[in-house]
């Protein structure tokens, strides 16, 4: 039932070229075939998707809305108001997600000088299983 609800999508695996620039790109298995990820694995891929994107990206492909406002708080100082913020638009962007039914938690946590992990507890639909995502956000590019 989880995995029909929550769905079934191609796996992306990351790969990190300095901090602040990741692709993603799809991952395949040892048969050759393109990996999926379903159920709360899809869902926190999904919440990692949507707020590492820039909201508008996809407004030609038909979805304004979707994405975050995070990047708008890039170049901030790393202080108790844009923590505040980088809070405040998570839990907008993770409203839009249908497959979230409750967010009971977002912290965010200075790490660096110009960077901070965004700790989110989301209660997916159908379920009281909490699922916890860490998120690293970066304030300054070099």
């Amino acid at each position: 039932m989880t995995e029909e609800l929550l769905g079934i999508d191609l796996k992306l695996s990351g790969t990190r070229v300095d901090k602040f620039l990741e692709f993603r790109d799809l991952q395949v298995n040892a048969k050759g075939d393109f990996d999926v990820v379903s159920g709360n694995y899809n869902l926190g891929q999904a919440i990692f998707n949507r707020i590492s994107t820039r909201q508008g990206e996809l407004e030609e492909f038909g979805h304004p809305a979707y994405g975050s406002r995070l990047y708008e708080l890039i170049g901030e100082p790393n202080n108790e108001r844009t923590r505040e913020l980088i809070k405040m638009y998570v839990r907008e962007c993770l409203m839009q997600e249908p497959r979230i039914k409750d967010i009971p938690g977002i912290s965010v946590k200075e790490r660096t000088r110009d960077s901070v992990d965004v700790s989110i507890t989301v209660i997916p639909i159908e379920s009281e299983v909490a699922l916890n995502i860490v998120f690293p956000f970066y304030l300054e590019i070099v």
